[in-house]
């Protein structure tokens, strides 16, 4: 595993944790399963991606081997993040059809049209300007191309409780979140169709279980050999706080899919 040259928010700790309850590769709820799900109705072959916040890669690996990607180019803005994503393709044998690329926040710097298929699962949550995004995955896209991913959105001004506002300062995280009618008018607008999204609340209500599952008993003790009690311990209140939140309606993963219209 390779030396972090530098750290973010997602320091090495934190993914050993997250990947402790989502899987080897997985900094995201659901691990490979979830993946599954998004993409079931997507046609992935032959077509050459751009993956949004690529984290540790193991998702780009799929995308080449289980999906028929004929390339994949991931994009973070932590280089550490990217390291790692490099060894893991590297170790697949995949680094000439997975790539890595460490990206400043801001406008994609890609020429028009230059990918068929834009993925991203659960970073857009920390992009601030979700129209400005959006515009670019359209201008990046060749026509027929899509766009699809999960994000976190919120529920409606009724959830937004002293709760989730705990929560939301506790897990240290720069979140950025919109509701699904905001997100599906944004998406719609830059000139995105046949824009569909659907909220998985219901589905992490059980997720969250499996989870905290893993962050307790003998799990938990060996957790604590890996990362030490003070961050062990605060992983296991943070997924407590996040399944009242969840149950409460407030946090709400999506998925989407959008396509660009031909020409």
């Amino acid at each position: 595993m390779p030396e972090p040259s530098s750290t973010g928010q997602y320091n090495e700790k934190f993914i050993i944790a997250l990947q402790w309850m989502w899987g080897d590769g997985y900094l995201a709820p659901g691990g490979h399963e979830e993946v599954d799900e998004l993409l079931h109705n997507v046609n992935v072959n032959n077509r050459h991606v751009l993956d949004v916040g690529s984290g540790l890669g193991a998702i780009d690996i799929n995308l080449v081997q289980k999906y028929g990607a004929s390339s994949v180019l991931g994009i973070d803005v932590e280089q550490h993040l990217i390291e790692h994503a490099t060894d893991r393709v590297k170790k697949a044998g995949l680094d000439e059809q997975v790539t890595f690329e460490l990206v400043e926040p801001g406008p994609l710097h890609f020429d028009d049209g230059s990918f068929e298929m834009v993925f991203s699962k659960d970073a857009i949550v920390h992009i601030p300007d979700k129209p400005a995004f959006y515009r670019e995955v359209f201008r990046i896209l060749k026509p027929t191309g899509v766009f699809v991913g999960s994000d976190w959105l919120r529920g409606g001004e009724e959830t937004y409780t002293p709760l989730a506002e705990e929560w939301l300062e506790f897990c240290h995280l720069n979140f950025d979140m919109r509701d699904l009618r905001q997100t599906q008018e944004a998406i719609s607008t830059v000139g995105f169709e046949k824009v569909s999204l659907v909220d998985r609340n219901n589905w992490y209500i059980d997720e969250v279980k499996k989870e905290l599952a893993t962050l307790s008993g003998v799990k938990y003790e060996r957790l604590v050999e890996l990362i030490g009690e003070h961050e062990a311990s605060y992983r296991q209140k943070s997924s407590a706080l996040k399944q009242k939140v969840i149950e409460l309606g407030f946090l709400r993963p999506t998925h989407f899919v959008a396509y660009k219209p031909a020409d």
